[in-house]
């Protein structure tokens, strides 16, 4: 018998959005979250693109990233919308442990409604 390590999808994407997860006041990891039944999964994408302006933002909106982590629905405690500056399109999510996670989305409205709907229907359940 052969084993492979090809990666299988268990989950459905319910909501996908370019964003980043803010690592301090300062500073911003940009990436791509994927909203699933069960998970929220954060691919991280390369700052390194950044320097380059405008084209840097294009290259990086193309770049799928590397799988960085990923919140399981039942571990968190809150939702909040939160603000930083002028972007009031700020995830606070508050985790059952006590930690915390500053994303932001570019489909905040979609992401954040479906999110709560998962974060109901697991709580109910």
């Amino acid at each position: 018998m052969t084993m492979t390590h090809a990666l299988v999808p268990t989950d459905n994407v319910l909501s996908a959005s370019n964003g980043g997860v803010f690592k301090s006041k300062f500073r911003m990891q940009p990436g791509r979250f994927e909203l699933t039944p069960s998970r929220i999964i954060y691919y991280k994408k390369s700052s390194f693109w950044m320097a380059f302006g405008l084209i840097g933002v294009l290259v990086l909106r193309g770049q799928k990233g590397t799988r960085d982590f990923e919140i399981e629905l039942h571990k968190i405690a809150s939702i909040e919308r939160g603000k930083h500056g002028f972007n009031k399109n700020i995830l606070d999510l508050t985790l059952v442990d006590g930690s915390k996670h500053r994303i932001t989305v570019e489909r905040f409205d979609e992401f954040s409604e479906r999110l709560r709907a998962e974060h109901a229907r697991r709580a109910t359940a």
